[in-house]
């Protein structure tokens, strides 16, 4: 009786330590250290729109998962099915609420981020100020194009489909996590933040160690340059 009880409590405390396996075709997933996975890249339309697809654009407090009633949405509902518009599939989503974000990575079977998860993940062990290095030179002839941020010099005025800046990602590998889109994450508090900057920011919000909210007073930050990467 004893060894049942033994073999029982074993199952059971074996089986607390599974995680469950990432939905299939969402982002793929990088190692930042024994305890964290991060998506290798940030959510895209395509992948919002499964999302939509499966579970409804819910309202929380009044604030829908996606704001669809934006002009700067890029999804679109036909027919009650949700689609990327035409050629954004493979840009990130915006206008995803924190509470959006949230149940997109649960139902992708990960969590956002926590801050701090973001922040070693993006500055690495060296404590970059980029996710690549130091610097970030756009004007230069010979300047690497890093990151989708303020102007067209790198390549894009909005959004850029994701993986576009291979001289942008960190030590981990990880892309995109200076521009393109901002980004959710939690807070050592439990608050939503946004980190990583954006296409309508300039280099200086890029940096891994800024953070910020929707009721920042840089009113620059809007849905349509909010997105999302998840975590495990």
């Amino acid at each position: 009786m004893r060894l049942a009880r033994y073999l029982l409590v074993s199952i059971v405390w074996s089986a607390s330590l599974v995680v469950a396996a990432p939905r299939a075709g969402t982002t793929e997933m990088v190692t930042v250290d024994s305890t964290l996975q991060l998506d290798l890249y940030e959510v895209t339309n395509e992948q919002i729109a499964a999302f939509l697809n499966d579970v409804g654009n819910r309202r929380v407090k009044g604030v829908a998962h996606v704001e669809m009633t934006s002009g700067h949405v890029l999804l679109e509902e036909k027919d009650g099915v949700f689609q990327p518009k035409p050629d954004a599939a493979k840009h990130p989503a915006v206008e995803v609420s924190f509470a959006g974000a949230k149940a997109y990575c649960e139902w992708a079977g990960k969590r956002l981020p926590t801050e701090a998860e973001w922040l070693m993940a993006c500055e690495g062990p060296e404590h970059l100020t980029f996710p690549w290095g130091h610097h970030l030179r756009i004007a230069r002839p010979e300047a690497l194009r890093r990151a989708n941020i303020f102007g067209d010099v790198d390549g894009f005025l909005r959004t850029a489909p994701v993986g576009s800046f291979p001289h942008g990602r960190s030590v981990y590998g990880v892309w995109d996590m200076g521009g393109n889109v901002w980004e959710w994450a939690i807070s050592e508090s439990g608050q939503p933040r946004l980190r990583g900057g954006s296409w309508i920011n300039g280099k200086t919000l890029a940096q891994c160690s800024k953070s910020n909210d929707m009721g920042s007073s840089h009113s620059y930050i809007k849905g349509n340059s909010v997105g999302l990467r998840c975590a495990q």
